[in-house]
């Protein structure tokens, strides 16, 4: 057994050795089969690479494309927010333009009503137009204008002190007229006809009341009253005697209703008005 063993290892290792020394020479000739494989192998990665490489220049100019796309809308759309911008700003300057023309025309209009109100002010304030200084017509036109507030100022003085002497002059006029009318019911015996007072006193025993009002209302001695109570007239009132705030009266008593008699707190008025 032992020997077939033997046999075979030698015959495995006799063949090992012929295929390792073939294949080796292969591997070593310039033409042989490793180098073929080896440059099909080296072909299809560089046409590997190159398919990558035409993808991703492929990929790069799609991708290229797109940003340029959206590059060239973008500008196109700030290209016209620009123009519009430039034309609104056309417009605005043309407008401020012409407004700077109007008020160069106003002001030189102006100036000519400048001109002309100087020449015609100038004489005015006795100045002579050609040879005054508009700081000379100004000072004097000033000057002038003191003078008329000063002179309004005056009128308005005048004005309030005639009006003070109006207003007094009434009212001497009203005194003077209520002093001739007083008098005139003085003479007449005749107390004011809107005379309204009460009796402050009243003394049966000797007949004789007492008014809480006197000078002060305008009662004159000698002028007749009427006791009043609940809008009725009690009977009449003849004045004696008037003080600055009190009034003496006697009873007259052939106009006592009969049964009545006079009270305090009754109501005395005049008879004018009855």
């Amino acid at each position: 057994m032992w020997k077939y063993i033997i046999i075979g290892s030698i015959t495995l290792f006799l063949g090992a050795t012929y295929l390792f020394s073939k294949n080796h020479g292969a591997m070593v000739a310039p033409d042989g089969e490793i180098a073929a494989v080896q440059s099909q192998f080296e072909q299809a990665v560089s046409k590997n690479k190159n398919i990558a490489l035409d993808k991703t220049i492929k990929a790069y100019a799609e991708y290229r494309s797109e940003i340029m796309k959206e590059q060239q809308a973008a500008n196109e759309a700030k290209k016209a927010e620009v123009e519009g911008k430039i034309e609104t700003a056309k417009s605005e300057f043309a407008s401020a333009d012409a407004e700077y023309q109007s008020i160069t025309g106003s002001l030189e209009a102006i100036k000519n009503e400048k001109s002309e109100a100087f020449a015609k002010v100038a004489p005015v304030v006795d100045l002579d137009a050609d040879s005054a200084t508009e700081e000379e017509v100004g000072d004097a036109v000033k000057e002038l204008m003191d003078k008329v507030v000063e002179l309004e100022r005056s009128n308005a003085e005048a004005d309030a002190r005639i009006a003070a002497l109006g207003a007094e002059s009434e009212r001497l006029t009203a005194l003077i007229a209520a002093a001739r009318k007083l008098a005139q019911d003085r003479q007449a015996r005749l107390s004011p006809p809107e005379l309204k007072c009460n009796v402050l006193t009243a003394d049966r025993q000797w007949d004789y009341v007492i008014l809480d009002a006197g000078i002060n209302k305008g009662i004159v001695i000698g002028s007749r009253l009427a006791v009043m109570r609940n809008g009725k007239k009690i009977c009449e009132l003849n004045v004696t005697l008037v003080e600055s705030t009190r009034a003496s009266c006697d009873v007259v008593y052939s106009t006592m209703i009969t049964g009545e008699r006079v009270e305090v707190g009754d109501s005395v008025v005049s008879v004018r008005n009855k």
